[in-house]
This record gives C-alpha cells, sequence and structure tokens, in this order.
C-alpha cells in the first residue's frame, strides 16, 4: 500500500498519472470531458483516496474532497489533454486537503481558546455576590442623584445619547450637559470607593 501511496504522491508532482497511454496528450473537446472525468474516477479513485486519506486522516473527508475534486475538473472552462486532467485532478485535490486541514488547525484553535476564555471567564459564587452587591450600591447612588444630573445621566449613559442631543432634549449646552454626567459619574465612583475602604460590599 505504501508503494501505490508514494506513487500516487509522484502523480500530484508531476502532474501526470502513470496509467496514461503515449496518445493521451491530444486535446479533448469539451463534450468529451464528462467521458474522461468518468474515466479518471473509474481507474484513479481509490488511490487518489487513499492519498487524501494519508493527508486528512478520513476516509469520509477524503472521499469529499474527491467529490470536489471531480466537480471542479468538470467546471474547468479550459480545453486540455487527458494528461492535463489527470495532473489537474490531483493537484486540485492535494490543495484541497491542505485547504481543509489548515480550516481544522483554525477550528481546533479557536475552539480551544473559547474553552480556556470560558474557564478564565467563569466567574466564582463569591465574585457573583460581589457583583450583586457593587450593583445595588450603583443603583442606590443613582436614586440619590440631583434631578438634573439624574437625567443628564439617563440621556447619556443608559440612553446612549449624544451629549450634543442630551443638551437640546434638556434645553442646556453641551458643556453643561458633560458637566452633569461628570457630576454624576463621579458621585457613582465616590459611593463605590467608600464602600471599598468600609469593606461593606465583601
Amino acid at each position: 500500500m505504501g508503494n501505490v501511496d508514494r506513487g500516487a504522491e509522484r502523480q500530484v508532482l508531476l502532474g501526470e498519472c502513470e496509467s496514461q497511454s503515449a496518445d493521451q496528450d491530444v486535446p479533448l473537446a469539451d463534450e468529451a470531458r464528462p467521458r474522461m472525468v468518468a474515466d479518471l474516477a473509474r481507474n484513479d479513485h481509490e488511490a487518489l483516496v487513499r492519498f487524501l486519506m494519508l493527508r486528512v486522516g478520513s476516509k469520509e473527508e477524503a472521499r469529499e474532497i474527491a467529490q470536489e475534486a471531480y466537480a471542479k475538473l468538470l467546471a474547468f472552462d479550459r480545453p486540455g489533454s487527458i494528461g492535463f486532467l489527470a495532473g489537474y485532478l490531483w493537484r486540485t485535490a492535494a490543495n484541497l486537503a491542505i485547504d481543509r486541514r489548515r480550516q481544522r488547525t483554525v477550528r481546533e484553535r479557536f475552539a480551544d481558546r473559547e474553552a480556556q476564555g470560558e474557564e478564565k471567564l467563569a466567574p466564582s459564587a463569591e465574585r457573583v455576590a460581589e457583583g450583586r452587591q457593587r450593583l445595588a450600591i450603583v443603583e442606590r447612588a443613582i436614586g440619590e442623584l440631583p434631578p438634573r444630573c439624574l437625567e443628564a445621566f439617563n440621556l447619556r449613559v443608559l440612553e446612549g445619547m449624544p451629549f450634543e442631543d442630551v443638551g437640546r432634549e434638556m434645553r442646556i449646552s453641551d458643556r453643561m450637559a458633560q458637566m452633569y454626567v461628570a457630576r454624576a459619574l463621579e458621585y457613582l465612583q465616590s459611593c463605590l470607593d467608600a464602600a471599598d475602604a468600609s469593606g461593606s460590599h465583601r
């Protein structure tokens, strides 16, 4: 089996099949191509699948790649000799196998990174409880904001309005809207800092 596979690999490198006869360099008409592809599939299919299995490690995937290579050969829009078409089939199959391996490697790396990221991001029960307590502090602080600061904060931070629209909505200048939001954020931060200092949120 090893000799057959090495022979198949030589066919890819040389762009020809050992089973071809001397008159196979005659250009083929387009209408003859389906018959020729069928002949190639019948004569070379098993060797081609074995060759692809060495590269992708799966017989089922190797068969899929072979079928895709046949389809590309049928869709090829340039005339060629039988020898040329056979070489094109093997080179196309080899390139498709390389692409499959590359895609699989990318998917596996991405899946590994996602799994690692999920492990890192998975919060402990203590961190969840801490987050809830800090959220309660922020919500309480928001309720303590002066009315104009609260309105500017809601429009800008919660509703995502640009400062220009916040100012227009509140009938104040953009700069004043920024000042109101800055004061609100400073107050929220001071409440969190105070809680951190006293340890009341732990």
